[in-house]
């Protein structure tokens, strides 16, 4: 005889099973779409931050002996009219991580707020080249696209201000 809890023991298992099957099947035809075109929009800038001696002591060691994507400005450098001032900024790609599926094809719009100039390329996750070193200025927007056929990380990354300004394209199987 089925008692009462062994029959509820039962369905649990039966609706779990059935749960697991939808969720395995979903998964697959997530896998098995075609593959999709992703705009994505990024910002170049340059972060700062500043405050005075008086409330904390400038680093000991310069930060743009650290990255050239590191600026610094030392006490009487950040402001002639306050001269225990200083200031500290970082370039940056944002956001600077996104996921893709392989296969999918990558349109990137980007705009530059701060820095005159950028030296820019996007590799793939074997090294090769997907987009060629091009400069790009302050205040445009620049497009530029590619086919994530390889999975793994693709970088864009600014020469100028490597390696703290990079983005990271990362690839995982479709």
């Amino acid at each position: 005889m089925v008692t009462r809890c062994q029959r509820a023991v039962r369905f649990t298992m039966l609706v779990g099973a059935v749960m697991g099957g939808l969720a395995l099947a979903g998964a697959s035809r997530a896998e098995d779409r075609a593959p999709t075109v992703h705009t994505i929009f990024l910002t170049g800038l340059e972060v700062k931050g500043t405050t005075t001696a008086d409330k904390l002591a400038p680093p000991q060691v310069d930060p743009q002996e650290l990255s050239k994507g590191f600026g610094f400005k030392a006490p009487g450098e950040a402001d002639e009219k306050a001269p225990q001032k200083w200031e500290v900024s970082s370039y940056v790609f944002s956001p600077s991580f996104v996921t893709v599926r392989q296969g999918d094809r990558v349109r990137l719009a980007v705009f530059l707020v701060n820095g005159d100039e950028h030296e820019v390329l996007i590799t793939a996750p074997d090294g090769a080249t997907v987009a060629i070193k091009r400069t790009w200025n302050r205040g445009r927007e620049y497009q530029l696209e590619f086919v994530a056929n390889q999975v793994g990380s693709y970088q864009l990354t600014c020469s100028t201000h490597a390696p703290t300004m990079a983005a990271t394209f990362f690839v995982i199987p479709r």
